[in-house]
């Protein structure tokens, strides 16, 4: 059982030797949910009663508990004993705990006395893999709670706003009751069910100040389906009836003494007209679009207009325009975030506190001047903590991309990515840039390098982004240059198509043997001599595991670690530049310290996934034939093939040892032959637990929010001149043929 239950970040990286749309299993993935688990909603202290004009049962006032559960391990006896907790103020609690049958056709209830009718109802809502269970005490079951109930037809609308009396479920966007286990929100924390739905509008009821009452006036007439008329409205009385004028209801307000908080003085409760939200409703503004929409736009990230007009329809019945809805949107953005124009004018502060809380960072901003005025262009950020972590424990790779954010000035997100000894991504740097060309890479490889300088045998894997080419050949002219095969080969087919060729480029990629990629490469050529013509000049980086050096001890042929990345931030491009930049950081620092946490749990010599290796490579050896030459020499037949192993200098004629630093199928045979039980000193450096330790040993200091920043005095930041093409703005990339839709 667990209070929280938050989906694991630590993401594990295998390169492939195919598209990685076409080999998920060995792809970076994040850790999954076993099928066994479950989720209890346990709704306690409060009791059952009927809604008026209505047969259907509601809980009222009570709290909510979620538990996440095993249920091949979970038992009844344990669920009574997280209800006594609840209950700890009652000596010896009597209560009952039901559950709604989803079958049974008016939703009746039923008890929980045994642990064959807990089983079932997990059977029962096996598929949806959680369900919703009520807790009530002593007589508090209501009446009728397990009869079952038929309701008469009746020719006037139900008189459903008395529904706010009772507390509703955690959000404030859906009605909830007993018998609705669709409706209820997904929401792991312990919340009490009092929410924004149940506004009480009565005699006597106080507000802050006038705006918020006419706030809680529009939601109140949204949700019981009527509009209004405005009588009298000023900021010290406000007076209103029913928009239909032979209705009784109306609703005076006014200021009290203290001359802000407005108080309702007189109501008329009672509608005698019929009403209905299906044609439009004049209170469903853009501001109370904005006020119902936020909790979803949290909790469910970026919603489109269309799918958000339709849950508006569903929840509230009211039928809203689409722009009304992308208006509201917008401005419920700028209500979480703050406006988009006033992310960019904090730039400054924001750069001078992490400066001043993380001493050896890089943190930079490139503008324009304009008129006068300091307009934004590039923010780089590299953090002590990963620069000097990225030089003392990882190897010397970075994967280098760039993906486009979704706000509304655009612009791009660059970052340099690294990997540590368990094979996980490492954040480098990253980088606002106002769009992919050799300037922009170039300031970008620029401040990189201020940052971590250049490493023995660096390594900078790449899509060949626009300009990228160029800008490293500047900045970082002696370095390794990898080409990504995928890419490579995206480009590829659209000149030379055919199995022939997509079997032969992929196979000269992986090999590690220089002889057998001369050999593949011949065999093209004799198909088609414009294969190679098209190769040397399109594509003159090193793209094959035959021509990797060896101290990166690092395979990848493709640049799968910037693309995990990218996916690693997930939806935090929606956000303005600012709060994109803190997240970030904010994600960052979580991760350093996660990985600490982990590391602590480790014994031995070797990270985890060096040690899966090893106890791969030892299996399955008898058929390899070892003939020593001396002590630490030898030679290692296989099916008529042979190759030479020297154990001192971690050689093998297959490169694989050299490449990536771990013993390959040859040298393990070799190592079995002699029976040295110490394989770990057979295994680079790069591989164990102390360097882990190194990249993750320095910490990143925490901040306090953006508004307890010191302001400081000068010119601000303004936004960049936005430059939108026609149409409306892609959000989604188009994807190749080949790939799964």
């Amino acid at each position: 059982m667990s209070e929280d239950h938050s989906q694991t970040e630590d993401i594990t990286l295998h390169d492939t030797s195919k598209p990685i749309w076409e080999s998920r299993a060995t792809s970076p993935m994040i850790e999954r949910i076993p099928t066994s688990k479950f989720k209890l909603k346990l709704k306690y202290g409060g009791y059952f009663r009927l809604m008026k004009n209505s047969c259907r049962q509601i809980y009222c006032f009570g709290s909510q508990k979620c538990i996440h559960i095993d249920t091949t391990l979970y038992k009844l006896s344990q669920l009574h004993e997280e209800v006594i907790k609840r209950y700890s103020s009652k000596n010896n609690p009597k209560f009952s705990i039901l559950y709604v049958d989803k079958y049974a056709p008016d939703k009746s209830f039923i008890e929980l006395d045994s642990n064959k009718k807990f089983m079932a109802m997990l059977s029962m809502y096996g598929s949806e893999k959680q369900a919703t269970i009520y807790v009530t005490i002593e007589n508090n079951l209501g009446s009728n709670i397990h009869a079952n109930h038929s309701c008469a037809n009746r020719d006037e609308p139900h008189d459903e706003y008395d529904v706010d009396l009772c507390p509703s479920e955690e959000s404030y966007h859906i009605h909830l009751s007993s018998d609705n286990e669709d409706g209820i929100v997904n929401d792991d924390d312990e919340v009490n069910s009092f929410s924004k739905n149940s506004i009480r509008m009565e005699v006597g009821s106080k507000f802050e100040n006038v705006v918020d009452f006419r706030r809680a006036l529009n939601h109140f007439a949204v949700i019981n389906e009527f509009n209004y008329y405005i009588q009298k409205s000023d900021p010290t009385r406000f007076t209103a009836r029913c928009e239909n004028l032979e209705c009784e209801w109306r609703i005076h307000a006014s200021i009290t003494q203290d001359e802000v908080t407005f108080e309702v003085k007189k109501m008329v409760e009672v509608h005698t007209c019929t009403r209905s939200n299906k044609g439009g409703n004049k209170r469903a503004t853009q501001g109370w679009i904005a006020n119902v929409v936020t909790d979803k736009l949290k909790s469910d990230g970026d919603v489109s207009p269309y799918e958000l007009r339709n849950w508006i329809m569903k929840t509230y019945n009211v039928d809203v325009p689409y722009l009304k809805v992308f208006r509201g949107k917008e401005q419920a953005y700028t209500d979480m975030y703050g406006k988009w124009e006033d992310s960019f004018m904090k730039m400054d502060e924001f750069r001078e506190e992490l400066l001043q809380r993380n001493e050896g960072s890089v943190v930079e901003i490139d503008f324009d001047k304009v008129g006068g005025k300091k307009l934004f262009k590039r923010f780089f950020i590299c953090l002590a903590a990963c620069s000097r972590g990225f030089v003392a424990g990882c190897r010397p790779y970075i994967g280098l991309d760039a993906c486009h954010l979704k706000g509304k000035f655009n612009g791009v997100l660059a970052a340099a990515t690294g990997i540590d000894g368990n094979n996980s991504i490492f954040p480098i740097a990253y980088c606002v840039l106002e769009s992919e060309n050799t300037q922009s890479w170039t300031w970008f490889l620029d401040s990189l390098k201020k940052s971590i300088r250049t490493p023995n045998g660096l390594v900078i894997s790449s899509d060949m982004q626009k300009g990228l080419e160029v800008a490293i050949m500047n900045v970082y002219p002696n370095v390794e240059h990898r080409e990504c095969i995928r890419h490579l080969y995206s480009n590829f087919k659209k000149h030379f198509r055919g199995d022939f060729f997509n079997t032969k480029i992929w196979a000269a990629a992986k090999t590690y043997r220089p002889t057998k990629h001369d050999r593949l490469l011949k065999e093209i050529s004799d198909k088609n001599e414009d294969v190679i013509a098209y190769l040397n000049t399109n594509h003159k980086k090193i793209w094959s595991r035959s021509k990797f050096g060896t101290t990166s001890k690092c395979d990848y042929i493709t640049n799968n670690v910037s693309e995990t990345f990218n996916s690693w931030i997930g939806k935090l491009r929606y956000k303005p530049v600012l709060d994109l930049l803190d997240a970030i950081r904010e994600k960052i620092m979580k991760r350093f310290d996660k990985k600490r946490n982990l590391v602590s749990t480790w014994n031995g010599v070797l990270v985890p996934i060096a040690k899966n290796h090893l106890n791969d490579t030892a299996k399955n050896l008898g058929e390899y034939e070892v003939t020593r030459s001396c002590e630490n020499q030898a030679e290692v037949k296989y099916k008529g093939t042979r190759w030479e192993v020297s154990l001192d200098e971690r050689k093998c004629s297959c490169r694989v040892w050299q490449v990536q630093g771990r013993p390959y199928v040859h040298a393990a045979a070799f190592i079995a032959f002699i029976r040295d039980a110490n394989w770990d000193k057979y295994v680079d450096p790069y591989f164990t637990i102390e360097k882990f330790k190194s990249a993750y040993a320095f910490q990143i200091a925490p901040m306090p929010g953006q508004d307890q920043c010191a302001e400081k005095n000068g010119e601000k930041i303004y936004p960049p001149i936005i430059k939108r093409p026609p149409g409306r703005p892609r959000k989604n990339r188009i994807k190749s043929s080949d790939e799964p839709k």
